[in-house]
């Protein structure tokens, strides 16, 4: 992944953050004996990602001839917010799981051990829920950055930069689409997300032909499968996002000292 230029790098870890969001999101449906031992596996992946926002961000910030410009910048702090958020995912993650696994009977003599009381797993259950919340737009948030350093990129050195494939309208919102984890599939065909609108299954299909989108099995229940985008795919939106106009939303909020802080202990565990 370091050596594929920048926009495409965080399409990929788009990708990752919104399988972490379907897993997270399963483990929040299920009782409480699974979610237990499948949170504490997750934790692991979920530091992992910390670790990914945290050396994409260093990426941009060291890429030689690319000049810091207010977009360039943006990314930056885009992708600090996001390793900031999931450090602190993991942590609700690491506290769910010691409050699950604490249990009332825990010294010799005092019969079998018995599972937590209610109010410790409510109190769990929220930590867990916390997790999700935290890191559930992050797939939306690498898309961002990416469109952003991709307009950058192509701007700064223009002939450098591929010329996009041919892509009808269509194809390009469902690109986008399934790079943002608002896209999965059933028996019956599509299904996305609120706000994202209509979608054919001949239009993913026509991606799947063309070598830009894959289909993996999801972790959601109810959902088959979930497109995500291929490494050409990739390549393809990149393209496609740096000719683009400059997005209408807000710049992130500046991080507070504190957090700033916290993820930068978090790359040091």
């Amino acid at each position: 992944m370091p050596d594929l230029p920048l926009p495409e790098r965080l399409l990929l870890l788009g990708a990752d953050f919104t399988r972490h969001r379907d897993v997270l999101t399963r483990i929040n449906s299920a009782h409480t004996a699974y979610a237990t031992g499948a949170a504490a596996e997750h934790i692991p992946v979920t530091q992992a990602l910390a670790r990914g926002a945290l050396d994409a961000r260093d990426a941009i910030g060291t890429a030689p001839g690319l000049h810091h410009s207010p977009d360039v910048e943006r990314a930056i702090v885009r992708m600090t917010q996001l390793a900031t958020l999931a450090v602190v995912a993991a942590d609700h993650l690491i506290d769910a799981v010691d409050l699950l696994s604490h249990t009332v009977s825990r010294h010799p003599g005092q019969g079998p051990a018995t599972a937590p009381p209610a109010a410790q797993t409510a109190q769990a259950a929220r930590h867990s829920r916390l997790a999700e919340q935290l890191t559930s737009l992050g797939a939306e948030d690498c898309l961002a950055a990416a469109g952003l350093l991709a307009r950058e990129l192509r701007q700064q050195h223009p002939g450098a930069f591929r010329p996009p494939p041919a892509l009808s309208p269509t194809q390009q919102a469902a690109l986008e689409a399934v790079a943002a984890g608002r896209v999965t599939l059933d028996q019956h065909g599509v299904l996305v997300e609120r706000g994202t609108g209509r979608m054919a299954i001949t239009t993913i299909r026509s991606l799947e032909s063309r070598g830009l989108v894959h289909r993996e099995p999801c972790a959601l229940w109810m959902h088959d499968e979930r497109p995500h985008l291929t490494p050409e795919g990739c390549q393809a939106l990149a393209a496609t996002l740096a000719t683009l106009g400059r997005p209408r939303s807000a710049p992130p909020a500046a991080i507070p000292p504190t957090a700033k802080a916290a993820v930068t202990r978090s790359a040091t565990r």
